[in-house]
């Protein structure tokens, strides 16, 4: 088929090129990242059906035997019509198209599907990208499901038959909670770190069958005109829109919401195991102060920490004292856009060595180091392994 693109939408090139470059918004990796480039045998009159997205889209297919959808605004209602089609209602988030994928069902007949896009070039080696989906469940789903993502391959990905891709996900909601919301479009996204290899993007349903914990929806009561008379459907299925991959620096720089934003609060607590009779030397070695992500003022913990180096400073004037300041990857990369959490480590011993001479403590017995990110206290991925690197540690002289 000699396919050639139409833009519903499209704004001219060179005007699109100008906004870039004097917005300096990151570029999308992803092709028609909202569907609205078609082709030119997409007439209205031929997307009436299921599974054509393969058909009329160069750059959007599947990752299985199983198809996924496209619809459109058209005047004459169909299968795939927007904003009402046989599976709800949705007004689209951009343009006059989304897409659609089945990401569980209980119906032997109703098999799941995949969308798959080549990315415009590889992901670069040690960069960190936002990766990000606009995501509405239909309206006669029956079931909402976790296990929704995207993940990135250096291949592109050719199941054949109809099971499902079982995996875990590259980028997903970080609760991983069943996608429920209906009324609208909700923001899926997380960071992926590119490995200079990946350059397809597959979004859809990872969990396995057996183990997925599918949540029963009530039938909608918005837009009764659209489906009245027609059933819920036994599956879980979920319209898509505004698919993205952009590089970026910071943490900061990929929010898909206040609901979806880390732990921001999360403080590591630890206990001493140390005896009975250590000595001063070996507490202030053993102490350590845990800090909320980019926060600088210590906690009461904290402070009570501080409290007790001070009276043991006091009791034995003989002890210096050498404040070691922390901070995790993401602050790190923090500070690297935003010079308010640029050394945000150094900054905490900084406040740390305020608080101990207001205890009394001569500001000469007190230097202040940043090691920041250098000297992790632990290098796992996860929420409890970046709070324990963002802390103060001391050393006595």
């Amino acid at each position: 088929m000699n396919i050639k693109h139409i833009s519903f939408l499209a704004a001219p090139l060179a005007a699109l090129s100008l906004t870039l470059s004097v917005s300096g918004q990151a570029q999308n990796l992803v092709p028609n990242p909202s569907f609205e480039q078609v082709s030119e045998d997409a007439k209205e009159k031929d997307i009436k059906s299921f599974g054509l997205i393969n058909v009329f889209s160069e750059e959007w297919g599947g990752a299985t035997e199983v198809a996924p959808d496209l619809f459109m605004e058209r005047e004459k209602e169909s299968k795939v019509t927007i904003p009402c089609n046989d599976y709800g209602y949705q007004d689209p988030a951009d343009g006059v198209f989304y897409a659609g994928f089945r990401a569980y069902s209980k119906s032997p007949k109703l098999k799941r599907s995949y969308l798959q896009v080549q990315l415009t070039e590889k992901l670069d080696e040690n960069q960190m990208y936002c990766v990000s989906f606009d995501l509405s469940l239909a309206d006669l789903s029956r079931y909402a499901v976790p296990d929704i993502g995207a993940i990135l391959s250096d291949r592109k990905i050719e199941r054949g038959g109809t099971a499902p891709i079982v995996q875990k996900p590259d980028v997903q909601h970080k609760s991983n909670k069943s996608m429920v919301y209906m009324d609208g479009w909700e923001t899926v996204c997380g960071t992926f770190t590119g490995t200079g290899e990946e350059e397809y993007l597959v979004i859809g349903c990872f969990g396995g069958d057996a183990s997925i914990e599918e949540e029963k929806v009530a039938r909608s009561t918005a837009h009764r005109d659209c489906f009245t008379g027609k059933p819920q459907q036994p599956q879980a299925y979920y319209y898509v829109e505004n698919v993205k991959v952009e590089a970026i620096e910071a943490l900061s720089q990929c929010k898909c919401g206040a609901a979806d934003e880390r732990d921001m609060d999360l403080v590591y607590g630890s206990t001493s195991n140390l005896p009975e009779d250590a000595s001063a030397q070996e507490i202030i070695r053993d102490a350590a102060i845990y800090y909320a992500f980019l926060k600088r003022m210590p906690t009461t913990p904290g402070k009570n920490t501080i409290a007790q180096i001070a009276k043991l400073m006091k009791e034995d004037a003989s002890l210096n004292l050498e404040i070691v300041g922390h901070c995790d990857d993401d602050e790190f990369n923090e500070g690297k856009i935003n010079v308010r959490y640029k050394g945000v480590g150094k900054k905490r011993a900084g406040q740390v060595k305020r608080l101990l001479e207001a205890e009394g403590i001569s500001a000469d017995r007190i230097t202040v180091t940043g090691r920041e990110n250098s000297d992790p206290a632990s290098t796992r991925d996860s929420e409890i392994a970046r709070a324990q690197n963002r802390r103060v540690t001391f050393s006595v002289n």
